[in-house]
């Protein structure tokens, strides 16, 4: 018995190996099927006008071969107009493989004039592969047509479905956004037990550790700091609100320049930082936030910045976890710390001016909040990998003002998406009058937008 076998594909010696087109075709044929590319431009979108039948751009593979139309294209139709007697057309995509041909373009097939007028259907050959857009019904005398839009219907068209037709394109990514949120409750599952855990610890501290001091910062919440500089506040509602160290009147914050603070778990319950809280604590290098948090008031976590080590950054938080239920991050939060990472949920919707700022040892950034603020990472030269979710709808001016090492943003979107995003004057930093913005390119899903410093504009680059 004689048996056949094909392999590929592999580099050539000395021209052993050749390969066609059809050979990769085969093969993308093998994991893409059939269909309209759901996430380039307007997937074929069909638009009637009197006689007029208008193509919106977009893309579609047929047996591993792609076509690509990346402008709208428009039909007249009045030459199939017969006084007397209706018809239908077919509108299609067609593959056409033949030698003399080797093509894909768009294909009309007419009907003939009946009383009662029949759909012509594209026929596949050995050469030609079909998908059929619609079917245009022009009636007698017609001044304008009817569509019946297939693109959805598997039978005549569909969308692409990649992966041995398991699923859309879209479907992967609404199942990644779905995969995506189911992350974020593990992870705040993960900081509640974080703070549990910590609890448990200052609790041993409770039995074991020495009490410096103790009292109220809150309506219902007590605070107790212990001699190897761990902080607990317990309770419930919202903290006290503080003044400035420098004011000469109202309440200063108990926690105030103490340097001997090394790290504060605020307990399950608690709903607000309040002002000032942990201004200058120079040292607090780690704050575990419950999931109960709504609101980080201004100046809250500040650290005192040395006038002979202006930006180094030497002081404050180095790490923290943005609890999924906040909304409000005032102006100055976290301005001047140590962090090096940062996710900001979609929970937030309010942001104060520079609320990151300076923070000069910060490099990567996730944000899914509603806004990103006034100067929010102003000054963060470090500042490299920043990736803006769909959830995000404005920025305001200023906030990358002198990120000097961010030439990039990654955007979990499309085009159309992020040039729907609200952008202030300046959002970029390409306006700063001091040092030039390096921002040059929005990496989004179908494409990228690219800075044009000749014109000073964005101008939008396809995929």
């Amino acid at each position: 018995m004689t048996m056949a076998f094909s392999y590929g594909f592999f580099n050539a010696k000395n021209l052993d190996r050749t390969y066609t087109a059809e050979n990769f075709c085969d093969y993308l044929g093998s994991i893409i099927c059939n269909g309209i590319q759901d996430n380039y431009g307007q997937c074929f979108k069909l638009t009637a006008n009197k006689l007029k039948l208008t193509i919106g751009s977009g893309k579609a593979w047929i047996n591993g071969h792609y076509f690509l139309s990346d402008t709208p294209y428009t039909y007249d139709l009045s030459g199939y107009v017969n006084e007397s007697l209706g018809r239908y057309l077919s509108v299609g995509i067609c593959c056409n493989t033949g030698e003399n041909y080797r093509k894909i373009e768009f294909e009309i097939l007419s009907g003939t004039p009946a009383t009662s007028p029949s759909i012509p259907r594209f026929k596949d050959t050995e050469t030609k592969t079909y998908l059929t857009l619609c079917a245009v019904r022009i009636d007698a005398g017609a001044a304008e047509i009817k569509v019946t839009d297939y693109r959805e219907n598997t039978t005549y068209c569909g969308y692409v479905r990649c992966i041995l037709g398991k699923c859309k394109v879209t479907d992967m990514m609404s199942q990644l956004s779905e995969i995506t949120a189911q992350i974020k409750d593990y992870n705040s599952t993960i900081l509640q037990l974080t703070n549990q855990v910590a609890e448990l610890a200052t609790k041993v501290n409770e039995m074991t550790g020495d009490v410096v001091s103790v009292g109220k910062c809150g309506a219902d919440i007590n605070y107790v700091l212990y001699s190897d500089g761990r902080l607990i506040l317990k309770g419930t509602g919202a903290m006290y609100d503080y003044v400035g160290a420098y004011e000469t009147s109202g309440n200063k914050s108990p926690f105030c320049e103490n340097d001997n603070i090394t790290s504060v778990v605020v307990s399950e319950g608690i709903t607000t930082v309040g002002e000032y809280a942990f201004q200058y604590c120079n040292n607090l290098k780690i704050a575990a936030l419950p999931t109960t948090l709504k609101t980080i008031k201004r100046n809250s976590f500040i650290p005192h910045i040395d006038e002979y080590l202006v930006h180094q950054n030497l002081y404050g938080l180095t790490e923290i976890t943005i609890p999924s239920k906040v909304t409000e991050i005032a102006k100055f939060a976290f301005s001047g710390t140590a962090i090096k990472s940062l996710t900001i949920p979609a929970s937030v919707t309010t942001v104060g001016e520079q609320a990151f700022g300076e923070c000069q040892k910060l490099e990567t950034v996730r944000y899914s909040g509603k806004v990103i603020g006034d100067r929010m990472f102003v000054r963060c030269i470090k500042l490299k990998n920043f990736t803006i979710t769909k959830s995000t709808t404005e920025l305001i001016g200023g906030c990358f003002n002198y990120c000097e090492s961010l030439t990039q943003i990654t955007y979990e979107g499309s085009l159309a998406e992020w040039n729907a995003v609200k952008k202030n004057t300046n959002w970029d930093g390409h306006s700063s009058s001091t040092v030039d913005s390096p921002l040059v390119k929005i990496q989004c899903l179908d494409g990228y937008m690219e800075y044009d410093a000749d014109t000073e504009t964005w101008k939008e680059v396809k995929a």
